[in-house]
């Protein structure tokens, strides 16, 4: 599968894992910090829509295509440092649509978001 430039730029990385899931890692220096010292969210919602895309991407043929339609995040707990990584996977596809899950973990396994979402296929 193709490295996107966004991943690239960030220097995100990706690994394909077993059973379908996906997982994105992304080190989050200060450049990441919002007004409080805090991870932005915005570094979390990255990861996690990569990451459930690339896990529906995964279940694609070869014709196929797919874009988040819908996405929701929850953040649990605050990142201050260190790295983030984003798994997701599928919970469910069907002709058109797929149902994705994935959570954001920090560097000591913390859960800092969990987030759902749909995907469109066509």
């Amino acid at each position: 599968m193709l490295v996107s430039a966004l991943n690239a730029h960030l220097n995100i990385t990706s690994e394909d894992l077993e059973n379908g899931r996906v997982r994105l890692c992304m080190v989050c220096g200060p450049e990441w910090r919002n007004e409080v010292g805090l991870i932005h969210g915005g570094a979390m919602a990255i990861l996690l829509d990569g990451a459930m895309g690339r896990a529906t991407a995964r279940t694609l043929a070869n014709n196929e295509t797919c874009a988040t339609i819908h996405l929701s995040i929850q953040y649990l707990t605050a990142a201050r440092t260190g790295t983030l990584c984003a798994e997701g996977w599928v919970q469910k596809r069907g002709r058109r649509i797929a149902f994705l899950e994935g959570e954001c973990t920090g560097d000591d396994g913390t859960v800092h978001a969990r987030a759902t979402g749909t995907w469109m296929i066509r």
